[in-house]
């Protein structure tokens, strides 16, 4: 009785030891946290063979670390509360290696929240590929990390000050992770996403982060996240605009909270799409394969003031405001077909959605699909507008 006694009192002493503390050789505040990782190609580099391989300098590469003492929540103000340190490198694993060299702590990329990629290093496919392996081998950070690509040098971005969240990293998670945020201009990319979407198509887009060049103080510290990068086997291929992102979305049944405007009667019409989804068919003629979008969508008029004292109540009202917000979605989904078209790139995903219903017809067009088949094959658009709200009271 006594040693049952005795047994339980040493598992009591030992349950809290158990419960608390770290069971590996390295301590929380002895790691540098990484927020954010910007990587540039360092244009300058010529190989020099007076290095070492391990010390030629390919890369140049910009941590943020953060200092969590002066933080208090996301939404912190507290300034200088992070340390941006640069590494110019051979490859991932070295810049690692020398960013630890000047540091007492230990690198983590277990918080990663955003990847940017600057435009030298996503035109050179090689290199492009080289380091998304390098971060994705071993889940050195999460498939789910923000991929953003930068007009200009990634490194940029470590300069910037945010009146809104000191840390870029953390009001990118923010930025991204955002339900009520209207679903329009950019489409957001994961590392997982992206390289899923390598292996099946060879294309895929990066929102833009465009880092302001003008010397404006007003625009100091201002961010734009819009448009996208067209990434084509890990190349960059091209720009997009926020509006052929707005019609590639479409495409895509993805826009949400969405202001479409049209004129009805001599004034501006607001309609705020809320839900939007679409279906792509095919039919395979003896002219080559035709194309149908067809497209639902849900929404309420939230703007529109007259003098007239226009009834939209009245017969007819509606469908004549739902026939010119259907001929305005068309022409703008007509904006993202066209710039696919104009550069011979399915970033549409319309192959994809052949292969995924018609794996006969696609084996059929794949392999002329860009180079004629794409480009010749007729799409058309079918929209289907649901006014649930006119905003007046009836």
């Amino acid at each position: 009785m006594i040693k049952k006694k005795f047994i339980k009192v040493i598992a009591l002493c030992m349950l809290p030891m158990m419960l608390t503390g770290c069971w590996d050789s390295t301590e929380v505040n002895s790691r540098s946290v990484i927020l954010e990782l910007a990587i540039d190609k360092n244009t300058d580099y010529k190989y020099d063979p007076e290095r070492l391989l391990d010390g030629q300098p390919v890369y140049t590469i910009s941590y943020t670390i953060p200092d969590f003492g002066k933080l208090s929540g996301t939404d912190s103000l507290a300034k200088d509360v992070e340390t941006n340190l640069t590494s110019q490198s051979a490859t991932i694993a070295t810049s690692i290696a020398d960013i630890e060299l000047r540091s007492k702590n230990s690198v983590s990329f277990s918080h990663v929240k955003a990847l940017f990629l600057g435009e030298d290093l996503l035109k050179d496919p090689k290199l492009f590929k080289a380091t998304l392996d390098a971060l994705s081998r071993d889940m050195l950070i999460a498939r789910n990390v923000p991929l953003l690509a930068v007009n200009g040098e990634a490194s940029t971005t470590t300069e910037i000050e945010n009146n809104e969240q000191p840390i870029l990293g953390l009001y990118i998670m923010d930025y991204f992770n955002n339900k009520e945020r209207a679903t329009s201009f950019f489409k957001k990319q994961l590392v997982g996403t992206y390289i899923k979407e390598m292996e099946d198509t060879g294309v895929s887009t990066l929102p833009v982060f465009h880092v302001d060049q003008t010397d404006k103080e007003e625009m100091k510290g201002q961010i734009d996240i819009s448009g996208g990068a067209v990434i084509h086997n890990n190349e960059l291929a091209g720009y997009l605009t926020k509006e052929e992102v707005r019609g590639q979305l479409l495409v895509e049944g993805k826009v949400r909270n969405s202001p479409v405007v049209v004129v009805y009667e001599d004034n501006l019409l607001t309609y705020q799409i809320k839900d939007e989804k679409s279906k792509i068919k095919f039919k395979d003629t003896p002219e080559g394969p035709t194309c149908l979008i067809e497209m639902d969508v849900k929404g309420s008029i939230s703007e529109y003031l007259t003098e007239s004292g226009t009834n939209l109540t009245k017969d007819g009202t509606i469908e004549e405001i739902k026939t010119l917000l259907a001929e305005e979605i068309i022409t703008q989904v007509g904006v993202g077909i066209d710039k696919s078209k104009e550069m011979n790139i399915d970033f549409l995903g319309i192959g994809q959605a052949m292969y995924r219903k018609h794996p006969k017809m696609w084996a059929k067009y794949k392999p002329g699909w860009l180079r004629e088949i794409y480009q010749n094959m007729p799409i058309s658009i079918g929209v289907n507008v649901d006014i649930q709200n006119t905003g007046i009271e009836e």
